[in-house]
């Protein structure tokens, strides 16, 4: 084999793995392209995400693969070494400059297939594609010679990249003309030889002179920083934990001058009212890939670059302890992600917002708390990452991986869950007791009212943030392998407590709905006794009710022996009720359980009222307790406010079970045609 083939094929090795991840955030594109219906019936994911995935693979994943030849060099102190071999400085540059094409050619055809369909509605999207794709590649050689690391590299060249895409959106200040169209292709092309030229020269003249992090760009020595900052940020005899915080916050520097870099676009978000929703590829930048971008930076940069540059190993032999390095690591990279990522730009978004009359103008409440959230979890994620791989550039590559292998964990558990709950409950017989099958019928309706939505989440994510915390400290403290298989092995535990979990929550809410169905059968049997004997009971009214056993349901309309045992022993009061709604309004009761019940608006329907008759608490225990949960009857006057609440058993008052025709549910009901036969209105449940 001769050399140049083997110095191909060991670049080609290095960038075969975040290849195949800018792949596969371009691939959903494509997937929806092939398949419209698995994106847009979410049995895969949304839309959305599709499109952050896409945007964030192209604009970031695409200068990586063409930072990533000569920064791997820099990364592992390998410039010396490539530079001193008996070969032309100019093949190897060739042979970088063919791989890089390679690379990014092949992985934006898969980005350009999945955007076909706009490229198909704008043809100028073809141009600014391919303008953005040929400035990444041409000038990815010199910024990261000039940064000297892949970091340096990819934030420069990433900048770049955006140049042809304010050119195409330059009609709000220059005229579309021949003109300027040609002076554009004239200085792009000029742009492009420049950069080419310049990166070539600039490797054959390079002197690699040292190979510490002094020589990057981004982590320059003590001369880029004030006298002020730099007399703070030494190192003192005493106070060891000072002494980590001064050297975290060196480490993140590049987290710091970047925020610095970004605060300029953000203000200018809110001055210009930049929008993503009116197009503005600023605040579409600055809103979808700089947060986290900066967030996946802030957790993997410090303990990154430590493992690349070999002084890991040299900061656990000192005097202090690993867990006490390993915290001050956690809350800083927790800290930079968390002020640099979210509260800077929200608190600038607010600013001007309130310049405009309404501090909410470009972003509220609920809004600036899930961003903080999301970026906690990315630097939380990154610096995992970190924690299981080697280097700054591999931690944040594996960012979203992990992630998305945990959802897919997740989803997972979540789809086997239902199934085996089903399973058993088919084999085996859970709900013979009332006042279990009762309180287990109780738990989604319990949820819904009393638990937000952020504390189920924050709930599903508590397990696995334990234990990637307790994984992080222990792999902080060892030396780690570089191969697949052990990154696998890293990941399997949270993997599977992903699964477990959603698992557990997925089956507990399937067996739930097992018990609610079960109670509905006796609803339906009992509804459906009480139609049958009331066409024949004459002169019904409020004082003359008719009162019903058990004993008398069965004899017009054939009970389950289930629904027996639960009704023995109590008494049914039938009344006349009103229709709570309005002339030709047509309603519809308990969505979900009644299946689309069709209300005739000038019928009155009667009510059955489970009163204290022999068994004064068997009666109240047994039919009524299940009505209230389910969020329904909320404007039937025999509701009290506690049984409203889901609390049956202090209510004073009968429970309504019958008038369960004239409740409004508190969820959207499906909708039902109009030629749904009206004489018979609660015959479906």
């Amino acid at each position: 084999m001769r050399n140049k083939t083997t110095r191909i094929l060991k670049e080609a090795r290095s960038l075969f793995w975040p290849w195949c991840v800018v792949v596969f955030a371009g691939a959903p594109g494509a997937v929806e392209q092939l398949y419209p219906s698995l994106i847009g019936s979410g049995r895969l994911w949304g839309s959305n995400y599709v499109e952050a995935m896409s945007f964030l693979g192209f604009f970031l994943g695409i200068p990586l693969l063409a930072t990533l030849p000569l920064g791997n060099e820099f990364q592992y102190r390998t410039i010396p070494l490539l530079l001193s071999q008996p070969a032309d400085r100019r093949e190897i540059w060739a042979e970088k400059m063919i791989v890089t094409i390679v690379a990014c050619l092949s992985a934006a055809l898969v980005f350009c297939f999945g955007w076909r369909t706009e490229f198909r509605n704008d043809t100028q999207l073809w141009v600014t594609a391919g303008a953005s794709i040929i400035a990444m590649i041409a000038s990815a050689a010199a910024w990261t010679l000039l940064a000297r690391s892949t970091l340096g590299g990819l934030a420069l060249n990433a900048v770049n990249s955006f140049i042809p895409i304010f050119w195409a959106n330059r009609r709000d200040w220059i005229p579309e003309s021949v003109m300027s169209r040609f002076v554009g292709i004239f200085l792009f092309v000029s742009y492009t030889s420049v950069m080419v030229w310049l990166g070539r020269r600039m490797l054959l003249r390079f002197q690699a002179t040292g190979g510490m992090a002094g020589d990057d760009l981004l982590i320059a020595g003590s001369g880029a920083t004030p006298s002020v900052m730099g007399r703070w940020l030494r190192c003192r005899p005493t106070g060891a934990t000072l002494n980590l915080i001064r050297k975290e916050v060196r480490l993140l520097r590049p987290v710091w001058l970047m925020s610095l870099l970004g605060l300029i676009a953000w203000v200018c978000l809110p001055v210009f009212r930049l929008m993503p929703e009116r197009g503005s590829v600023l605040a579409m930048i600055m809103v979808v890939a700089y947060p986290p971008l900066i967030a996946v930076l802030a957790g993997s940069l410090s303990l990154g670059e430590e493992r690349s540059s070999g002084t890991h190993s040299w900061h656990l032999t000192q005097p202090v302890p690993a867990s006490r390095q390993w915290l001050v690591k956690l809350m800083m990279a927790l800290l930079a992600g968390l002020v640099c990522a979210a509260v800077l730009p929200i608190v600038v978004l607010l600013e001007g917002g309130r310049l405009f009359g309404s501090p909410s103008t470009f972003v509220d409440a609920q809004t600036a708390a899930g961003w903080v959230a999301l970026v906690l979890l990315l630097s939380f994620a990154s610096f995992w990452c970190a924690s299981a791989v080697n280097g700054t550039v591999r931690a944040a590559i594996c960012v979203f991986p992990v992630i998305i292998a945990l959802a897919i964990a997740g989803r997972f558990g979540g789809w086997i869950g239902p199934r085996l709950a089903t399973l058993l409950t088919s084999r085996f017989e859970f709900f013979e007791n009332f006042r279990f099958t009762n309180a287990v019928s109780n738990i989604n309706a319990w949820a819904a009212a009393s638990v937000p939505p952020e504390a189920l989440v924050a709930l599903w994510l508590a397990p696995m943030l334990i234990v990637a915390a307790i994984q992080s400290r222990r792999l902080f403290r060892i030396q780690l392998q570089d191969n697949a298989i052990h990154v696998v092995r890293r990941l399997l535990p949270l993997a599977i407590t992903a699964s477990m979990w959603t698992f557990l929550g997925a089956a507990l809410l399937d067996f739930a709905d097992h018990g609610r169905q079960q109670m509905w059968t006796l609803f339906r049997e009992t509804h459906e006794a009480i139609e049958k004997i009331q066409p024949g009971t004459p002169n019904l009214d409020a004082a003359h009710p008719l009162q019903l056993t058990v004993e008398d349901l069965a004899k017009t309309s054939p009970l389950s022996e289930r629904a027996r045992r639960w009704l023995s022993g109590s008494r049914i009061t039938v009344v006349p009720d009103k229709f709570h709604g309005g002339v030709g309004v047509k309603k519809y009761c308990c969505w979900g359980n009644s299946k689309g019940i069709h209300i005739d608006s000038d019928k009155a329907y009667s009510s059955c009222n489970p009163n204290d008759h022999d068994e004064p608490s068997q009666a109240r225990q047994k039919l009524a307790p299940y009505l209230p949960a389910r969020n329904i009857g909320k404007h039937l006057a025999p509701l009290t406010p506690e049984s409203v609440r889901g609390l049956p058993h202090s209510s004073d008052g009968p429970i309504s079970c019958h008038s369960l025709a004239h409740s409004e549910s508190r969820r959207s009901p499906a909708p039902v045609s109009d030629h749904a036969p009206a004489a018979r209105p609660l015959t479906q449940w």
